[in-house]
C-alpha cells in the first residue's frame, strides 16, 4: 500500500472516507459506551450512544475534518465513573482505551481484507471502477481507523491518551491536569490550522503503524 499520499486530500477519496470514518467512530464510540455500561455506568445507555448507529454519534466539525486529512472525531461518549464498580480511575483508563483499541483491530482486519482482496480474483473481475472503489474504501479503512488510534493516544485533554496518561502519572501531577485540561482544546486547534503541524505530530508514528499492521497482516495470510 501507497502511504505517501496520506495527507493531502482529494475530492475524488471523499466518498470512501465517510464510509471509513462512519464505520470507524461509530465502532469506537460504541466501545467507550459498552466498556462504561459493563463496568455499572449507565449514562452512555440511557442517552442513546450504546449503540453501532452513526447518527447519535456525529460531531459535525470532526466530521467534516476526517474528510480533509487524517484524523477527527466524533461527540465524546458521557460516563460518569462515580457509577463504575472497584477502582475508578483505572475504570476511566478502560473506557478511555477501549476506543482506540477499537480502531486498531478494525485496521488490522481491514488490512487483511485489503490484501485478500488485492489477491482476489473476484475483485478484478469487476470494472475497473468498482474493483478502484472496494480497494480506495479498504484502503481508507484501514488509514483512518490508523489514523483515530494515533491521534486518540496523544497526552492532550480531551483526546483518550490524556484520560491514561493522567492514570498513568503520580497523583502530584494533578494540578498540571487540571491546567492542561483548560489549554488542551487549544492545543489540538493548533494542530488543525497550523500548516504542516499535525503531519509533523502525526505523520511518522501513522505511516510506522500503517507499515506494522500491512506486515503482520500479510504473514497472517501468507504473502
Amino acid at each position: 500500500m501507497d502511504f505517501s499520499n496520506l495527507f493531502h486530500f482529494d475530492w475524488s477519496t471523499v466518498p470512501f472516507r465517510m464510509i471509513a470514518f462512519v464505520i470507524a467512530f461509530s465502532l469506537h464510540e460504541w466501545a467507550h459506551a459498552f466498556v462504561a455500561w459493563r463496568l455499572g455506568d449507565n449514562t452512555a445507555r440511557n442517552e442513546g450512544r450504546l449503540t453501532v448507529n452513526p447518527i447519535p454519534h456525529i460531531d459535525p466539525f470532526g466530521l467534516i475534518l476526517i474528510l480533509f486529512g487524517p484524523f477527527g472525531w466524533a461527540k465524546p461518549v458521557p460516563i460518569n465513573p462515580l457509577h463504575f464498580r472497584g477502582n475508578k480511575r483505572l475504570g476511566i483508563v478502560y473506557v478511555s482505551a477501549a476506543g482506540p483499541i477499537v480502531n486498531l483491530v478494525l485496521a488490522f482486519l481491514f488490512c487483511l481484507l485489503f490484501i485478500a482482496a488485492d489477491h482476489s480474483a473476484w475483485v478484478y473481475s469487476l470494472s475497473d471502477k468498482w474493483a478502484a472503489a472496494v480497494m480506495y474504501t479498504l484502503g481508507a479503512c484501514i488509514t483512518i481507523n490508523c489514523g483515530l488510534f494515533v491521534f486518540n493516544l496523544l497526552p492532550i485533554p480531551p483526546l483518550d491518551g490524556s484520560k491514561i496518561f493522567r492514570f498513568l502519572a503520580p497523583r502530584s501531577w494533578e494540578p498540571f491536569f487540571y491546567k492542561l485540561e483548560m489549554y488542551g482544546p487549544w492545543v489540538l486547534l493548533l494542530m488543525i490550522f497550523i500548516p504542516g503541524l499535525s503531519t509533523y505530530i502525526l505523520g511518522t508514528p501513522l505511516v510506522l503503524l500503517l507499515n506494522v499492521i500491512q506486515t503482520l497482516a500479510a504473514r497472517t495470510l501468507g504473502y
